[in-house]
């Protein structure tokens, strides 16, 4: 049995990737996850403007 994680920066590739192994004969494992990599705090001086968060999305794949 092989198994594969699926990484993405969007759901929208996640799900790309996903249906692709599907038609290749993989199967999903579980529920995606989704992860935050990276918080980017900005400023304006000393004032809190904005948080940018990147985030990844996963899913395991398993094939017999």
């Amino acid at each position: 049995m092989e198994h594969k994680i699926l990484t993405s920066m969007s759901a929208y590739g996640l799900n790309a990737k996903v249906s692709e192994h599907i038609k290749l004969g993989w199967k999903p494992i579980g529920s995606h996850k989704v992860v935050s990599v990276n918080h980017q705090l900005q400023f304006s001086g000393m004032q809190h403007k904005r948080t940018l968060i990147e985030n990844e999305y996963s899913q395991t794949m398993t094939k017999k």
